[in-house]
């Protein structure tokens, strides 16, 4: 009965240790394959002893990994805080700046940037707004002297010449060359100043060529209108007699100056179509 006890537990151990062996050719055989196939990280045995060592390491590699990846996320959220609690004093700083009306200069251009002024209307209007008492005074200067020089063009601050020699009002009259005097302006210009020693009467215009060419226009419009005028027709010409109202002039000459120079307050105009051919007061 004893030898018989001895054998069956040698039978056991032998039975064992073969099951071992088996189990550890079959993990070996399958761990790359479940490696491959469902992604796992199954340690390789070499020896029993190797085995547990590998499965140690593992296990210790996991937990380390483990660790890691917690301090980390730790690491991160410690990071996110600081930076959300500097997010909101920020605010809170431009807030009460805002509020008081005062600004850090450092952190209001940083916020801003750079093209922050330039897109502000608060600032771009201000500096719109804003003329050097300089820089208006020269603008002043400037249009006068566009105005002068506008006049300068115009003869007697009035007459543009349309064609040589040849001269229109701005209510359209024209002044061309002719007379004995050789131009309209030049007959025209006699009744500008008194001749006493000439016979009859001699009517004087008011404020020299520059007042008589302006009456001029002013009878000539209110001839169109027929606003208190005569008119009648000799030779082709058409002669106005226009009564403006009050004094364009006086009535000099020989009569004239008999009777202390009379104020003329009617004008006579001689045309051709639109040209002049003489206009004087009576």
């Amino acid at each position: 009965m004893k030898f018989n006890t001895k054998q069956s537990g040698r039978g056991k151990s032998s039975l064992g240790a073969i099951g071992i062996v088996v189990l550890v050719g079959i993990y070996s055989f399958a761990q790359p394959v479940l490696n491959d196939r469902y992604g796992l990280n199954l340690p390789a045995l070499r020896s029993n002893q190797a085995g547990q060592g590998a499965v140690a390491e593992v296990s210790d590699n996991s937990s380390s990994l483990q660790r890691g990846e917690t301090q980390t996320s730790e690491k991160k959220r410690t990071a996110s805080k600081p930076s959300s609690s500097g997010t909101a004093n920020s605010a809170t700083v431009k807030q009460d700046s805002a509020k008081s009306g005062t600004s850090q200069p450092g952190m209001s251009e940083r916020a801003r940037g750079p093209l922050a002024d330039r897109m502000s209307p608060t600032k771009s209007g201000a500096k719109s707004a804003t003329v050097s008492p300089a820089s208006s005074s020269s603008r002043q200067i400037d249009a006068k002297q566009v105005e002068g020089a506008g006049d300068s063009d115009l003869l007697y601050g009035l007459l543009r010449e349309v064609s040589p020699k040849r001269y229109m009002s701005p209510a359209g009259l024209q002044y061309v060359p002719g007379s004995a005097e050789g131009h309209r302006l030049e007959h025209l210009r006699r009744h500008t100043k008194d001749n006493p020693s000439r016979a009859g009467s001699h009517g004087v215009f008011d404020g020299e060529m520059e007042g008589a060419l302006k009456t001029i226009d002013k009878a000539y419009e209110r001839a169109k209108k027929g606003t208190r005028t005569t008119k009648r027709t000799d030779d082709g010409r058409t002669i106005y007699t226009v009564d403006m109202g009050g004094r364009i002039g006086y009535v000099g000459g020989r009569d004239g100056n008999r009777k202390r120079k009379p104020m003329a307050r009617r004008v006579r105009m001689v045309l051709e179509g639109t040209r002049v051919i003489t206009a004087y007061p009576m």
